[in-house]
């Protein structure tokens, strides 16, 4: 859709709850130079759907409730915006609200109940004459019945008062479907995670359904498009749909459907704004089963713009933005159909857990001719159900093409390749899972906090530990876990080569599970050959390459830094520098190992040269832009593509600055309560990231730059493994949940417990940082544990080894500590006592001296003794 005239600067736009189709709100505010503001209409995000993405928003608030309406108005009212709306079904009530008290184009709050609540519409219709449903609504599933009884026609539709698509809707043809219904519905939450506390029952409404779909200024509407549902119904009642296929605005029954439609429009005082009507022809004229006032849910501009010429979403920034220009331009006119077209929704029997996406199925079904676009619903680890409605459709394709023909025959040649987009196993059911024994699972490197759940819950652990871990010594396996030594864990032939030697060649694990950043791919390629749960490989690489991280986060949607690989940093000669300044560190490391901001193309040379020195064994790099802002972490997991905890938190400056100043890392978890703005901001992004990097069962500990002026976040980066450091201890301490048991269980497919136990004190951690040297004793953990508020101790370093002097990384560290303390002043007092206490106790034997120097040191130590060479007496 053309925009013309040049965008106008500093102007707002408000989006209320601006999930699923409304993420294309922002953009197209945007395309007209108006910046959007997001506010929930609820105390925390709904995740029953797609996100906003907040960095797509100057700011977001919340209106949880009425006695927050009047200071969100009175914030909104400094912003003097051109427009508040909604972005999805729940948002309408509030946006009504907000926009008439701002003076802006609204509908009016009068009937914003008929615009959200299906009876209310309904009843509304019935008021000013227009053809509708009979209804009843009720709590009581008998008396639902039972006006079903005296409605004297059966079938009858039994749904929610205000959900949307096809959630929990059923055709019933007898009293006992209703009741059976009617249960179902009052024993469920809506789609926006709204209990269901009435339900309705409705006469059918006979007839093929159709969508129309219009956009409002001041009365004045525009067609956007008129769409007929080809469906079926399945026994169990409920609705299947199969293509929306794109109608000439000429053809019939389309006039009279959008005479119908003015009025319901009318009828339910919608005068501004986009509306998504379905409404079912019936043998007496056009009736209305629902209409919302938002965008369509299927609506994708790329699309529409191509079939249509124009699309929903830029049409309505455009009625609010330049109303005249769209009164002039589209008032009271009907689309142009372009391009056959249709969106179908597929079917399919298969029940289990997706293992992967053949990308292979998906490219040849995105190479017929009249394919747009492929929507894969499912990744990784997600439950694939046979399909009983529109939201158990496993895939949504968009086809378009000169001619309809084309498009059916497209359509069908679809149905042969469908299923095999999903490479799936049969899921166990629940009961099979209860009854199931305590499971086998092959470990890569020690995690102690697993080795712990997996003695917890009796599962049968292989341990398979390589040298430079064992040797390292400070990894203690408890009795019951069987041990493999190993040259390296990571290398899938010495562990091949291990369990045959044991005789566990042919053993059936249940899951390869590691905690080590550098076996996840491994882990992946074990799990293939034995048969067996673990991450896959191709999902593992990506959370190990930064470059494919950020690609592939990007390409969701979600902010993230520009990359560019270098091949080998040991000859940069050839790499563009495009940079005001970046970060140069390995594709795939970890704990900022040979990691440095770079501020020219000098410099990355230079940096270059000294790596090459040192014969890095690192080669291929990555360079990304430098991001700056506060560096915030997320902790949790997720189960079955669900998040089921997360704990978002942050650094007290960020890690590289921390290591460019030679100071000890420390940081802490939001409280999510008190801080409950932050989850807010984050959550949604965590989600959207996992979603894309395809975790659908795991741990994970995802990094983020969040800018304080505006709110928003950058993705930096994600592992699919706990966090290290102390960040098992401090989610325990501050959350109650046991991370180590979560990645065990979610490495065996079972749920795991995600019941938060909330301490209201800050909990932190801090690095004890050491002085440079030969160790020779520091406090013990028990000494240290004395001190105020000191809840956990670690000495990672052993007596006898010699600590390096300069911090070049954040596992760079004596020791640890996890503090709790009533105020965050008070915490980093207390982590600043604790390192001074630490400090003064430790000894350590300076390096790289003369002997006079040793014993200069050595009277020091020891004042009261004299280690002088005597005369004899």
């Amino acid at each position: 859709m053309a925009h013309p005239g040049p965008p106008v600067p500093s102007r707002t736009a408000v989006i209320v709850d601006g999930y699923s189709t409304g993420a294309f709100l922002p953009p197209a505010f945007a395309r007209l130079g108006i910046d959007v503001v997001h506010v929930h209409s609820t105390a925390e995000p709904m995740t029953s759907m797609l996100q906003p993405d907040p960095g797509a928003y100057r700011e977001m608030l919340r209106c949880p409730d009425e006695a927050a309406v009047e200071r969100i108005a009175a914030t909104l009212a400094e912003l003097d915006p051109v427009a508040v709306l909604a972005g999805q079904e729940p948002g309408v009530p509030l946006a009504d609200t907000l926009s008439e008290r701002l003076g802006l184009a609204t509908n009016g709050t009068a009937l914003s109940a008929a615009r959200r609540d299906k009876y209310e519409m309904i009843e509304a219709l019935r008021r000013a004459g227009v053809r509708c449903a009979d209804q009843y609504k009720s709590a009581d599933p008998q008396a639902l019945a039972d006006w079903a009884e005296r409605h004297g026609g059966y079938p009858v539709v039994v749904k929610p008062l205000s959900s949307a698509s096809t959630d929990h809707v059923y055709r019933c043809h007898d009293a006992a479907e209703v009741r059976t219904a009617a249960r179902r519905v009052l024993g469920s939450t809506d789609i926006f995670d709204r209990p269901n506390g009435e339900a309705l029952v409705q006469s059918f409404l006979e007839g093929t359904e159709y969508i129309v779909d219009t956009v409002s200024v001041a009365g004045e509407r525009y067609v956007c498009g008129v769409w007929e549902y080809e469906k079926t119904i399945l026994p169990n009642g409920r609705n299947i749909y199969d293509l929306d296929v794109l109608l000439d605005p000429d053809a019939e029954p389309v006039p009279a459907l959008i005479a119908y439609v003015d009025t319901v429009l009318q009828a339910l005082g919608i005068v501004h704004g986009p509306t998504h009507a379905e409404v079912i022809m019936t043998p007496e004229g056009p009736a209305l089963v629902e209409i919302g006032a938002r965008l369509n849910g299927n609506m994708n501009p790329d699309f529409h713009d191509r079939c249509l010429g124009a699309n929903q979403a830029d049409l309505t920034a455009l009625a609010y933005a330049r109303p005249q220009e769209f009164l002039d331009r589209y008032a009271g006119r009907v689309y142009r159909r372009r391009a056959a077209a249709a969106v179908h929704s597929t079917r399919t029997d298969v029940d289990g857990t997706v293992e992967s996406v053949d990308t292979e199925a998906v490219d040849r079904i995105a190479a017929l001719p009249g394919v747009h676009l492929v929507g894969v619903k499912l990744g990784p680890g997600k439950r694939i159900r046979p399909t009983a409605d529109l939201l158990t459709s496993p895939l949504r394709i968009f086809l378009t093409a000169p001619d309809m023909d084309t498009v059916r025959a497209d359509r069908a040649a679809i149905q042969d390749l469908k299923d095999a987009v999903y490479r799936v196993r049969q899921t166990a059911c629940a009961e099979d899972e209860a009854e199931a024994e305590p499971g086998s699972v092959l470990l890569l490197g020690p995690d102690k906090y697993v080795l712990q759940a997996c003695l917890r819950h009796g599962v049968d652990a292989v341990l398979v530990w390589g040298a430079a871990g064992y040797d390292h010594g400070l990894a203690e396996v408890p009795e019951g876990i069987r041990v493999l030594l190993v040259d390296d864990h990571k290398s899938p032939e010495a562990v091949l080569s291990a369990l045959h030697r044991a005789g566990l060649g042919e053993h059936r694990f249940d899951a390869v599970h590691t905690s080590d950043e550098w076996a996840l791919v491994t882990a992946g390629v074990l799990a293939a050959h034995l048969d067996c749960r673990a991450l896959d490989p191709a999902t593992a690489v990506h959370f190990r390459d930064k470059s494919l991280q950020k690609r592939r986060v990007a390409a969701a949607g979600v902010p993230a830094a520009r990359v560019t690989v270098v091949d080998d940093v040991h000859d940069v000669s050839d790499v563009p520098w495009t940079f005001d300044k970046a970060v140069l560190k390995p594709v795939a490391g970890a704990a900022t190992a040979h990691t440095a901001v770079v501020g020219s193309a000098g410099e990355l040379a230079a940096l270059s040269r000294r790596y090459r020195a040192r014969h890095t064994a690192q080669r291929t790099f990555v360079l990304e832009e430098f991001i700056g802002g506060e560096e915030w972490i997320a902790d949790g997991f997720v189960h079955d593509g669900e998040l089921l905890f997360l704990a978002v938190g942050r650094y007290g400056d960020p890690c590289l600055t921390t290591i460019d100043r030679n100071d000890p890392l420390w940081l802490r978890h939001f409280d999510p309560k008190d801080e409950s703005w932050a989850y807010e901001r984050a959550e949604p992004v965590v989600r959207r990231c996992l979603d894309a990097l395809g975790l659908r069962d795991g741990v994970f500990h995802m990094e983020l730059f969040h800018d304080p002026d505006t709110g928003g976040l950058t993705f930096s980066e994600c592992a699919a493994r706990r966090g290290g450091a102390l960040l098992h201890e401090q989610v325990q301490a501050k959350f109650g949940i046991h991370l180590g048991e979560a990645a065990l269980l979610l490495a065996l497919g079972r749920r795991p417990s995600a019941d938060v136990e909330l301490r209201s004190e800050y909990i932190g951690t801090s690095y004890l940082k050491g002085r440079p040297g030969i160790h020779f004793s520091c406090p013990s953990p028990a000494e240290l544990r004395a001190l105020p508020g000191v809840e956990f101790a670690r000495v990672e370093f052993p007596a006898g080894a010699t600590f390096l002097g300069d911090i070049d990384n954040t596992n760079h560290r004596m020791g640890q500590i996890l503090v709790s303390a009533a105020t965050e002043e008070e915490l980093q007092t207390r982590f600043d006592e604790v390192r001074a206490w630490f400090d003064e106790r430790l000894v350590v034997a300076p390096v790289d001296v003369t002997g006079r120097e040793l014993r200069a040191w050595g009277r020091e130590l020891r004042p009261d003794a004299d280690f002088s060479d005597p005369l004899w007496p």
